[in-house]
């Protein structure tokens, strides 16, 4: 915004005209007054549309804590913050729930604003509550959530069974060991013969006598 304040390179006196208010030479949002004899400078109220307090920024939701508007020319557009984050009002930014002061707490953590909550009948996800505020959660591999612990333990528990896909035996192990093949590198002591010269992986030739017709 360019007036023709700005163009005489000076800011006129507001007490020297009759109105006793003037616009400001180098900002559009402000304004000088005249009060009490003296040029006090104030700033225009916004001009702000629904959602937005000024045409351009962004703002905060009216209900939620995971929302917020951000504004273009008075136009809202609604935005999401995702993965547990709540909107933070002092950054003007998603942020963490334990850094986002007097939000509304989800339901699902009423009871413990940092505990652990079942997720449905899965055995291996749950809730887990951070500021009153749940992240989605999973069980290390060959744990399952117990309910009543509410902590990640070793299977069976009364509603979650062993995973179908546990690691083999120790015996079954070392049965595979056995059944390495003879000229396998992983085999390095090679095969017991009364041959040792043979070079390794080798095996002698068994031969036998043919009876005589």
């Amino acid at each position: 915004c360019v007036s023709s304040q700005q163009q005489k390179g000076n800011q006129e006196d507001p007490c020297k005209v009759k109105s006793r208010v003037i616009a400001d030479e180098t900002y559009c949002d402000r304004y000088w007054e005249c009060v009490n004899g003296q040029p006090e400078l104030y700033d225009y109220p916004p001009i702000g549309k629904e959602h937005c307090g000024w045409l351009y920024g962004i703002f905060g939701h009216e209900t939620s804590c995971t929302r917020y508007w951000t504004c273009w020319n008075g136009t809202a557009t609604e935005q999401l913050c995702i993965g547990g984050l709540l909107y933070n009002e002092r950054t003007h930014s998603c942020d963490w729930p334990e850094n986002v002061d007097g939000c509304q707490k989800h339901p699902l953590c009423n009871d413990d604003a940092n505990g652990n909550v079942p997720l449905g009948k899965s055995c291996n996800r749950y809730w887990q509550c951070q500021g009153g505020y749940p992240r989605l959660q999973r069980c290390p591999a060959m744990l399952v959530f117990d309910r009543h612990s509410l902590r990640c333990v070793v299977p069976p528990t009364d509603d979650c069974d062993i995973p179908s896909t546990p690691p083999p035996p120790p015996q079954e192990e070392e049965d595979a060991e056995d059944n390495v093949p003879q000229n396998n590198p992983k085999n390095k002591q090679g095969p017991k013969s009364d041959f040792p010269n043979l070079p390794p992986g080798a095996l002698p030739v068994q031969t036998k006598s043919r009876p005589r017709k």
